[in-house]
């Protein structure tokens, strides 16, 4: 490799440790590995969105190990949860083919305010009384099709779909979410390969750093408790939104 691919790749695995460490814990950090992609690889959007979904297999399988190791019980209804999102997948990995960058940006500013919303309500807004089944499943199709259509802030809407199923507790959130992950991105990322949309360098040196990055934090979020994985959520939330409002000003007067 020449030097600037050598230089690229390197660029690309730091991105994907902090994004790793980050979406394990909170979410949202796939912002990182596109910006990698966009600045560091200069792949265009169309490219560089379904390039994060290999990363993002990583992320699931390692923080599922190390949740493991950890000592952490996956919620076993996290696997039926995570084939209720399969065809959530599909379908927004095609929808993430076609349409166009400003439906990006905008639909991920709304789903990461939300998250904001979910996190600060008062508590005593949260968890009254079961959900209908249809809504359960409803929602996991929300988050494959969110994996499928922009991946990034995954785990942020799989946060805010899994909270009330889980009592707010957001260990056993990232455990499930994990398994979720897993199975998400494995159909979306398929669907990207079919369709030649991976650019697969970029895609593998993202995913050996997001793998690193998501095992250790594992760990971190167990050992730190569920208070401290919530303030990590708000805070990524918190910039992740800025960042996309400031992509949505730059389309608009382009």
């Amino acid at each position: 490799m020449d030097p600037a691919t050598i230089l690229a790749v390197a660029v690309t695995v730091v991105a994907g440790v902090l994004m790793g460490a980050i979406n394990n814990v909170a979410g949202g950090a796939g912002v990182l590995g596109l910006l990698a992609f966009e600045h560091a690889w200069g792949l265009p959007l169309d490219s560089a969105n379904p390039s994060t979904r290999v990363a993002a297999i990583a992320i699931g399988s390692f923080a599922f190990l190390g949740y493991l190791r950890a000592g952490r019980t996956v919620p076993p209804r996290a696997w039926l949860q995570g084939l209720l999102a399969l065809p959530g997948a599909m379908l927004g990995s095609h929808l993430a083919l076609g349409l166009p960058a400003l439906w990006f940006r905008s639909y991920l500013a709304l789903v990461i305010a939300l998250l904001l919303w979910q996190q600060l309500r008062p508590r005593r807004l949260v968890g009254a009384g079961p959900r209908p089944a249809w809504l359960a499943a409803l929602g996991c199709f929300a988050i494959g099709m969110h994996m499928g259509y922009v991946q990034i802030g995954t785990g942020l809407v799989a946060t805010l779909v899994l909270a009330h199923a889980y009592e707010r507790d957001l260990l056993a959130v990232n455990a499930a979410k994990s398994v979720i992950v897993i199975l998400t991105s494995l159909a979306s990322a398929g669907s990207f390969a079919v369709a030649g949309a991976i650019d697969w360098l970029p895609a593998i040196s993202l995913a050996v750093g997001a793998g690193v990055g998501s095992y250790a934090a594992s760990h971190w979020s167990v050992a730190n408790g569920a208070t401290a994985v919530r303030r990590v959520v708000v805070v990524i939330a918190a910039l992740t939104l800025l960042e996309q409002l400031r992509q949505i000003v730059l389309l608009l007067v382009t």
